[in-house]
Parts: C-alpha cells; structure tokens; sequence
C-alpha cells in the first residue's frame, strides 16, 4: 500500500557499490522513463526513484559490511528515520556455493540469514555457530515468489543466505562456512546489519 504522507518511501532499496547503485538507476529510469531525483535529508543523500505501480521508491547507499560508520546498520537505521518506508529491500551482489548449479547472474533471495560471525571455538577446534538465523518478512518474500511465476530472466532461487563481515574471496574459506550451513544458497556481507535495522524499526525486509 502506497505511503501516503508526501516525500516518504514506500520501498527503500539499499546498495553498496557503485555497479549495483548504476544497475539500480538504469533499471527504474528505464521503467518510469525519467531519472531519479537527488534529495538530502539529516545530512545524508537519498535517491528519489518515482513510482512503480502507486508505490513511491527511494534507494540509499551504505558502506560496505554490517557495522562500523555508514555501514549497513546504520545507514538503513538512518534511512528508516528520514523516510518511513514500508519495506527495505537490499540488492547487490553476493557469492555463490556451487559452481555446477549457479551461474553469474543467477539471482539470490533470502527467505533466511544465518549470521556467521558469532561462533563458538571448542577445544579441539570445533567451530559451532551460534548467531541467529533471521527470517525476511513473510509478505515480501511472498511478493517475490508471485513475480516469479511470470519472470522469464535468469534463474531466481530462494532460501538461506550467510552473511558476515568478511569480504569472501578464498574458496577454502568459502567451504568451510558452508560447512557450518549446508542448506545456504550463498553469502554475503550486509544483511546482518539490514536485519537488525529492520527489526528494530518494525519495518518489513528481504535481501
């Protein structure tokens, strides 16, 4: 349902990079026909994307990782204040877990986070997760899902995603936290802090 107070966001879409912040504005300037507009609010720039089917969308950028200065937490904190969106949605790329089945391209949707970094060190060296295993809002994934049965692009899969603070470009690494998830589609480095900025904001979220 549209927002009705003027100047706030129905959507507030999170990206980190320069490449997903472009991908993101070529994308809506090619499906309203006109570019987003530059807007500042409490000292921080915001995007104002138009409208998409009566929902008005805003995008925000974030430092790269979950916390630390302008990192994700803080920036979708920030955004939650200054725009009052019903949802938050954060795109961008992540790593994949199996060369045979994934391809570049293939698109990632959380229906779960498992947040990698808290972990227990037993004395034989045993690692033993122990964060939490988030679940997206309900009703987005839901949305997502239903526009999939009439996407016709490259392939979408669902389910659990790691994230953690570590920017992974080591395979061995890469398997062993899949070994602490084997259900995990793959993983990335934000989501940790777009979920505790969510949930503390009661503001619905998907990665």
């Amino acid at each position: 349902m549209p927002n009705s107070q003027s100047g706030n966001a129905d959507v507030l879409i999170i990206t980190v990079t320069r490449v997903e912040s472009l991908a993101v504005l070529k994308a809506f300037e090619q499906a309203t026909g006109n570019k987003a507009k530059t807007i500042t609010i409490d000292g921080r720039v915001y995007r104002d994307m138009g409208e998409i089917q009566g929902s008005k969308i805003f995008m925000a950028l974030s430092e790269m990782g979950a916390v630390g200065l302008g990192a994700a937490q803080q920036a979708v904190q920030k955004g939650i204040m200054a725009l009052n969106p019903h949802a938050v949605i954060m795109v961008g790329i992540a790593f994949g877990v199996n060369e045979q089945d994934q391809f570049i391209g293939d698109i990632l949707v959380s229906k779960q986070l498992m947040l990698y970094e808290t972990q227990r060190v037993g004395k034989n060296g045993k690692i033993v997760p122990r964060g939490d295993k988030p679940h997206a809002s309900p009703r987005l994934v839901n949305y997502l899902q239903s526009a999939h049965l009439d996407w016709d692009g490259d392939k979408v899969e669902f389910g659990l995603i790691l994230s953690g603070e570590k920017l992974v470009d080591n395979i061995n690494y890469r398997k062993s936290l899949i070994k602490l998830e084997s259900e995990a589609i793959g993983g990335e480095m934000e989501g940790a802090g777009l979920y505790t900025a969510c949930q503390e904001g009661k503001v619905d979220w998907i990665l």
